[in-house]
């Protein structure tokens, strides 16, 4: 496996260093803002700079994660003019293929990720993202500092059931899946977060095992696979959750990237941690992924905020990377 950084939404010198300096040797960005105003796609071009920017400083650009919403939120809904949005979302998996980049991941939730808190105290003074069920319906979503990644509603709109978004996850992987396969793209989904049936009045998909078992058999292409959240799953059950999702997608090379991240508490009411403080044992769990062959990527993802940290968390990223390098080290030990 490889444990790269990234997760970021920035063009930032000092995170691609710090992953140069702390030995990661390639780096992933999360909704890039590669395009102009008035374009509804990546470019050829501005794909080529991005990569061209992370190789400047000694790292391969492994994965981008999601497109800018606008790109995606008629097809997530299912509304008029989600044709042209699939065709454009064609168009930019084909860009990346000419351009080299070999992962393009993206989730189908309208409403995103969801927090009711980014400022959680947690140990020393540090502070942690978290999310309360009785908060949601007085409390906006905390991650959704801008408008780039959630579904824009009006209050007269009718969310999709899930029985919709099923439908219309269906109509845009049946018609994006191909795409994938022929430039050499791996597509792969990441659950919704947090996993349940409905938050704040939306209904949500991919929220369990079964979910993705589903999507895998409408898929029905190599070229599909999972982002594979472990903190979403440890939300769900905990350790067994995410055990049962290792042992089922990774012997069939569905998983191309795993985030290592974990919660304390309950499925409606968590708050997230550094590793080896939550729901699951990580040593337990990289045995695991070794054991079942993985050999995708690994990412840090959320971690909590230190005081006087930049907002991307460099301390407590390279904690974390330093953490995961050192339980990956520990399997040549295992072996012999």
């Amino acid at each position: 496996m490889k444990i790269i950084l990234g997760a970021i939404k920035e063009f930032n010198d000092d995170a691609l260093m710090l992953a140069k300096q702390l030995g990661s040797e390639g780096f992933h960005f999360n909704t890039p803002p590669i395009a102009t105003a008035d374009e509804d796609y990546w470019t050829e071009r501005s794909l080529r700079w991005l990569k061209e920017y992370t190789e400047k400083f000694g790292l391969k650009l492994e994965m981008i994660e999601n497109v800018p919403i606008r790109f995606l939120d008629k097809v997530i809904m299912g509304l008029p003019g989600r044709d042209e949005q699939i065709e454009n979302y064609i168009k930019t998996i084909h860009n990346m293929g000419k351009v080299g980049i070999p992962i393009l991941g993206h989730h189908f939730c309208p409403t995103w990720a969801w927090r009711t808190s980014i400022t959680k105290p947690y140990r020393g003074g540090a502070t942690v993202s978290a999310y309360r069920k009785a908060d949601e319906a007085s409390v906006p979503n905390a991650y959704a500092v801008s408008k780039y990644h959630m579904v824009t509603m009006d209050e007269n709109a009718v969310p999709p059931t899930r029985e919709m978004l099923w439908e219309n996850f269906e109509y845009f992987i049946k018609a994006v899946i191909p795409e994938a396969e022929k430039a050499g793209i791996k597509l792969i989904t990441h659950p919704s977060d947090p996993p349940l049936p409905e938050v704040a009045g939306v209904s949500r998909i991919l929220i369990s095992k079964e979910d993705f078992l589903k999507a895998e058999k409408i898929a029905n292409n190599s070229a599909w696979g999972i982002n594979f959240c472990m903190g979403t799953f440890s939300q769900l059950g905990g350790e067994e959750a995410v055990l049962d999702m290792i042992n089922e997608f990774v012997p069939k090379n569905r998983i191309h990237m795993v985030h290592f991240r974990d919660v304390q508490g309950t499925l409606e009411d968590f708050s997230e941690c550094y590793l080896g403080e939550g729901r699951y044992n990580p040593s337990k769990i990289m045995c695991a992924l070794h054991e079942k062959g993985y050999n995708g990527l690994v990412l840090d993802d959320h971690v909590p905020y230190l005081t006087n940290d930049t907002r991307w968390g460099h301390t407590s990223r390279a904690y974390e990377f330093g953490f995961l390098c050192g339980m990956a080290n520990m399997m040549k030990y295992r072996e012999n």
